[in-house]
């Protein structure tokens, strides 16, 4: 998957990298920390619902691992550059 892909020498892709695990970190713990089931004024949002529909069957554990581990990946892929030439 990685193979044909080197370091990339754009340093604005490490600042991407660094927003992407970020998010998805941050996404991972609001979920693995039940906040976002919890209803706020009497109301629970619908993506708060259809992620506690996921988290249900997957377990909060493995959903929260989930987001971190494609945050990751996409960290990765924006650093790693694909080795094509582009015009």
């Amino acid at each position: 998957m990685f193979k044909n892909r080197k370091l990339s020498k754009n340093p604005l892709h490490y600042v991407y990298a660094i927003i992407w695990i970020l998010l998805f970190g941050s996404i991972a713990y609001y979920v693995y920390s039940g906040a976002a089931f919890k209803p706020e004024n009497g109301k629970i949002h619908l993506v708060a619902i259809l992620i506690a529909w996921v988290v249900e069957y997957l377990g909060l554990t493995i959903t929260s691992l989930l987001f971190l581990l494609y945050g990751i990946y996409r960290a990765i892929i924006t650093v790693l550059d694909d080795g094509k030439k582009r015009s």
